[in-house]
């Protein structure tokens, strides 16, 4: 039997035997709460008296050095929240809405300054739509596995770690974390009754039907008091990402402009400096979006991504420039009022172009794998030689036991799992090794044609 899964932009053929391949993979899932995991843990008491678990995973084996202090940090913020009392460091409260309008169902961390008297469940009945006030930020969403739906939380962590190791991506931090699942019914219940469409209202009903049972091990733990999932910190400033986020599937996003020249099979000749020694605007971005798009063909890959093109695309605004012969860039802040003062820091000479951000990252190693089924990876023409290189190195890595026991342990991989995505890295170094200075280029770097330096940003 085949039949269509909708999204937020069209639609991915799925078949049976994904769909019972995927349910079985997870019937091998299992979290007990007294399993050591984790560099560091933060507990918090739901009202009802349960101990929920915020956890920091250990870093990649050996290689603690490729997070930063900023990773770090979030995190650790991350951990600290507090679902039912807490508060910000500003002294706004912690709000969970639902999620309701996109296909899988997941709870937005909101902070808002609630009025005098008012419930949190309470603003959340009023406020769970797409659109909200310029207070009311969302700073971090919480996920869980949907077993039937492809909505897997270890692939938000495997994006999060794989972006580390290949020094790209922009993904942002997450962690695992816990939730009472008594407290979760009533916005489950929330969820689907204000859910928007009736694929994220079918999956609502069906979450709120498993926080009765709470029998599947894909996303309740062991003792089936809570659900376990991802937190993951929420980025500012993003947009959809001109005129890709737009493509609907694998096949138009193959035949885009933007991809034809990741595509094009000549050397990148690109002056990004005029006679001045200014930078070229133009010339800058493409160089950028040439190697963005080829990482997220090469993560989509190793990750087996499935629902990449239907509207998850997304980017950021940054600043670009030089300072005595090192490249700089900077986030564009998304407040008016700070991007005015911002503005004023920035040298005149920075330019603003859109980088990417890859989010909405669940729906890997469940079913799929457009990277591979459009054959994209063996279409790139372009790569940054850094990341290629890093590459390289994680497949030795891979080979590791304890590398093996840290994707099962820290990151909730099944071995189906691991197994998986080291079967697609040894597949993507074949592809891409049997290419490279023929038909693959590794040029693909901003610093590269600049002939400068990275910057410390």
């Amino acid at each position: 039997m085949i039949w269509q899964k909708g999204t937020r932009c069209g639609t991915i053929v799925v078949s049976a035997i994904a769909i019972v391949s995927f349910a079985g993979e997870l019937a091998c899932a299992d979290f007990d709460v007294n399993t050591p995991r984790g560099q560091e843990t933060v507990s918090h008491t739901s009202p009802n008296g349960t101990v929920e678990l915020a956890i920091r995973s250990a870093p990649f084996p050996g290689h603690p050095e490729i997070y930063s202090q900023k990773d770090i940090d979030k995190e650790k913020e991350l951990a600290g929240i507090d679902f039912y009392n807490g508060k910000t460091k500003d002294g706004l409260d912690i709000v969970l809405i639902p999620k309701t309008y996109s296909t899988s169902p997941g709870i937005n961390i909101h902070t808002v300054n609630l009025p005098a008297g008012a419930s949190h469940l309470g603003y959340a009945q009023s406020h769970t739509g797409k659109s909200h006030s310029g207070d009311d930020k969302v700073i971090a969403k919480y996920k869980q596995t949907i077993p039937t739906h492809f909505t897997y939380s270890p692939s938000i962590l495997g994006y999060y770690h794989l972006s580390r190791f290949l020094n790209t991506g922009h993904v942002e931090p997450a962690i695992v974390r816990t939730m009472d699942a008594a407290a979760h019914k009533p916005l489950a219940d929330l969820g689907k009754a204000k859910a928007i469409g009736s694929n994220n209202r079918q999956q609502w009903a069906e979450l709120r039907a498993l926080d009765d049972s709470r029998s599947n091990p894909a996303l309740y733990t062991k003792d089936g008091k809570q659900l376990y999932g991802v937190l993951q910190a929420n980025p500012t400033g993003e947009e959809s990402y001109p005129h890709l986020s737009d493509l609907q599937g694998a096949g138009a996003f193959a035949a885009s402009a933007g991809f034809g020249k990741v595509a094009n099979s000549a050397p990148l000749r690109l002056n990004c400096k005029d006679d001045s020694g200014r930078l070229i605007q133009a010339a800058v971005q493409q160089i950028v979006q040439i190697k963005d798009l080829s990482d997220m063909v090469l993560m989509d890959f190793i990750m087996s991504q499935a629902d990449r093109f239907s509207g998850n695309m997304h980017s950021e605004k940054i600043y670009v420039w030089l300072d005595n012969g090192a490249l700089k860039t900077k986030a564009k802040k998304s407040d008016l009022a700070k991007a005015a003062e911002q503005s004023q820091e920035i040298p005149s000479d920075a330019v603003v172009i859109n980088r990417m951000i890859m989010k909405d990252n669940d729906a890997g190693l469940v079913s799929g794998n457009s990277a591979r089924s459009y054959h994209l990876l063996d279409r790139v023409s372009h790569m940054d030689p850094k990341t290629y290189n890093r590459l390289l190195d994680l497949q030795k890595e891979l080979q590791k036991p304890e590398v093996a026991q840290w994707y099962q342990t820290e990151l909730l991989f099944t071995p189906g799992n691991f197994n998986t995505l080291k079967s697609n890295v040894d597949e993507v170094v074949r592809i891409l090794s049997a290419r490279k200075d023929k038909s693959l280029f590794l040029d693909a770097s901003l610093t590269s044609a600049l002939g400068v330096e990275e910057g410390t940003q």
